[in-house]
């Protein structure tokens, strides 16, 4: 009897699965940064965050800056300034950074060195749609543009979108169809300039272009891990049970979470309800 209440106690102050093994790991701590023109970041923020956090364990801390002047939303506007990189330890305390902003007029070289530093000292990035065309008007836009992998100044016209896989073997794309078309019209972002660094994984044909275009793919940049999905213009994309999986892989991908099935690591798996 003794023997027991003493198990019990140890128990209770280091946790059962202390005792017999690793302590479940802790959620991955995950800042999304969204905001800008053209796109419904209201509704496509909290698709993203609450339906990755049915796929993974997560926490998220969200910054989708409001700002009321006359009645309108400057902080939609191209060259905002997104609150999130206030601080110098802007990244402080997270272990992945979602990048879903769109800020394509923000020319501050400082702004960019200093998003570029942070991720390449160790704090890895997912990267959407908009985010690839964001900064692009600053003379400091490749700093951003080596974390993504590849270079984008423009958008076809929206259309509904065939997605091929091109490595469906790769983690990310486990679970991915072979051929997937988007539930409504997307953009595809012609993609100029692909890294040595960056691995396609996904691809649409381009009429205009008369090739296969990238719009999945994952990037390393000083040993840092990135992935990036032009996908997801609109809600009916962002809501689809392809796309939320698709990202939820990347973004595990990204931390090193995800197990050559395409399935979260042990302890990674979405916490029960």
């Amino acid at each position: 009897m003794k023997l027991r209440t003493l198990l019990l106690s140890l128990l209770s102050l280091v946790g059962f699965s202390g005792v017999l093994g690793a302590e479940t790991p802790k959620p991955i701590r995950a800042l999304l940064i969204a905001g800008g023109c053209c796109h419904d970041y209201t509704n496509q923020t909290r698709t993203i965050s609450e339906g990755l956090s049915k796929r993974l364990s997560v926490q998220w801390t969200i910054i989708h800056d409001v700002q009321l002047v006359d009645g309108k939303d400057v902080a939609a506007e191209r060259n905002h300034v997104s609150s999130a990189y206030a601080k110098a330890d802007w990244a402080a305390g997270f272990d992945v950074i979602v990048h879903d902003e769109c800020y394509g007029a923000v020319k501050d070289a400082d702004l960019l060195g200093k998003i570029s530093k942070t991720h390449q000292a160790g704090v890895p990035a997912v990267f959407l749609h908009c985010a690839m065309h964001s900064y692009r008007m600053s003379e400091a836009a490749d700093l951003w543009r080596e974390l993504i992998g590849v270079k984008s100044t423009f958008h076809e016209k929206a259309a509904v979108l065939e997605v091929k896989a091109v490595e469906g073997t790769h983690p990310v794309m486990m679970g991915f169809p072979a051929s997937w078309t988007t539930p409504e019209k997307d953009e595809l972002y012609r993609v100029e300039k692909l890294w040595d660094s960056a691995t396609v994984l996904g691809s649409v044909y381009s009429e205009q272009a008369k090739a296969q275009n990238p719009v999945i793919w994952v990037n390393k940049v000083s040993g840092v891990r990135t992935f990036s999905t032009t996908l997801g213009h609109g809600n009916l994309v962002v809501e689809s049970s392809e796309y939320l999986d698709l990202v939820a892989r990347g973004l595990l991908w990204v931390c090193q979470k995800l197990g050559p099935d395409g399935k979260p690591a042990s302890g990674y798996e979405a916490p029960l309800k």
